[in-house]
């Protein structure tokens, strides 16, 4: 799960945001109820083909309101019309249907039947019936949105679902939930927190997407912005190759032989985007290192793995896991969307003070480095015991200094013109109080 000092102050940057459109979310509730008004539940099992139908420029049906009347209410407009079960088709002047339906009637009558047991279904929170209704996937998010907005989220696509589940480390890569299962997740997490739990699902709804706006299908990409654009596939959608590389003779961390600048990789960058690429890396490996216990006929092994970053993000490495004989491993994951370095390349990447002496305490530490993170066949470096590198193949520069100051025990000397002060101390680089950018609280 999200690390709570950034979800706070995500939320509070948002906050000026969510207050300034509380009118918007007044008109998109009167929308949705006037959905509702127009299509109470007792109106479903008598509803008409022509009622119920898109596509015959009847703005009065069902399906025209859940699409397009409703669209910003959440958007369902790409997927085929065949979602519908039936549609009317202008260009062949009739009816059409899916294969299972026998005709027209047969096909309105199941459909309008099961849109029944959905509702009933949602009525008594049983999600295993709602999961079992004979409807599409994103018609069926939409339905349900429109007649319980506190019970189910307000975003369809499988692949939004999957994006925000994975900025919010909700996701479970090993589990294959279903689409249900992970809207279920969203919604729960809202109302678990508490400064969510308050909030609309309109609210909770453009929360995510302004903080962690989904990237564009590829075909809408500007060529220009292709390659600052991130959109990664689903961890257990990769097949990750464990790569052999031999560590070189260490150059200083900011000068390679050249006498140009060493690269520094996107490793760990204290932003949303290079948080994404860090989760994703940390995935891949909990899964790889499962997949290749299994596979090494070591099952029992693969159900202890853990992935330590979820719970503890101050252990000092991402995942626990274990060698064939049973001895645990710990893993420390630093990834990057970047291609496989180059023999005599060098690279630069971030270790914390505790990763650091976690890799020179624990005597079965590794270091994992994911490359092509973008791709469904990452490579994974396994370096064991990294500190025993240093110096002579791991050269280590200091980037930042904790520093504290003590007032004396006599305390304050005297009290001066603040103008004064300041020419006297004009010189000197004033430290920034307050909340960091990182969530963390300066000294």
């Amino acid at each position: 799960m999200i690390i709570i000092e950034q979800l706070r102050e995500l939320q509070a940057e948002f906050e000026p945001v969510r207050l300034d459109n509380q009118s918007r979310y007044k008109k998109l509730e009167t929308l949705r109820l006037r959905f509702v008004k127009l299509f109470p539940r007792s109106r479903i099992p008598h509803l008409t083909a022509d009622g119920y139908v898109q596509g015959k420029l009847n703005k009065q049906s069902f399906c025209y309101w859940v699409e397009t009347e409703t669209t910003e209410l959440g958007h369902i407009q790409g997927a085929p019309s065949p979602k519908f079960g039936i549609y009317y088709s202008k260009k062949k002047n009739s009816f059409q249907f899916t294969k299972k339906f026998k005709s027209k009637d047969d096909a309105i009558a199941s459909i309008l039947n099961q849109i029944g047991l959905l509702l009933d279904a949602a009525e008594s929170a049983n999600l295993e019936a709602v999961r079992n209704t004979d409807i599409s996937p994103m018609f069926k998010g939409k339905i349900l949105f429109l007649y319980f907005p506190k019970r189910f989220v307000n975003i369809f696509s499988g692949r939004l679902v999957d994006h925000f589940l994975g900025w919010l480390r909700l996701n479970e890569p090993d589990s294959k939930l279903d689409l249900i299962s992970k809207r279920e997740l969203l919604i729960k997490f809202k109302n678990a927190d508490s400064v969510m739990k308050g909030w609309s699902t309109f609210e909770f709804h453009d929360f995510l997407h302004w903080a962690w706006p989904p990237p564009p299908r590829e075909a809408k990409v500007n060529t220009l912005l292709k390659d600052y654009i991130l959109e990664l596939p689903l961890p257990e959608n990769t097949r990750p190759e464990f790569i052999s590389l031999k560590p070189g003779d260490a150059v200083d961390s900011s000068e390679k032989a050249s006498g140009k600048k060493a690269k520094t990789t996107d490793f760990e960058q204290k932003n949303r985007r290079n948080k994404l690429i860090g989760n994703q890396g940390e995935d891949i490996v909990f899964l790889a290192e499962k997949r290749m216990l299994r596979e090494n006929g070591k099952p029992d092994l693969a159900k202890k793995v853990e992935a330590i970053c979820k719970t503890n993000d101050g252990a000092g490495y991402d995942i626990l896991s274990f060698e064939l004989d049973g001895t645990p491993k710990q893993i420390e994951v630093k990834s990057t969307a970047s291609r496989v370095p180059v023999p005599s390349s060098s690279f630069g990447f971030y270790l914390s003070a505790n990763e650091y002496e976690q890799a020179r305490t624990l005597d079965n530490f590794y270091l994992y480095i994911v490359f092509e993170l973008k791709t469904k066949t990452p490579k994974i470096w396994r370096i064991k015991n990294p500190a025993s590198l240093e110096p002579k193949r791991l050269a280590l520069k200091p980037s930042a200094y904790f520093a504290t100051l003590t007032v004396a025990e006599d305390g304050i000397e005297s009290f001066g013109n603040c103008s004064l002060i300041e020419s006297q101390r004009s010189s000197i680089p004033q430290p920034r109080f307050g909340p960091s950018r990182t969530g963390e609280e300066l000294p």
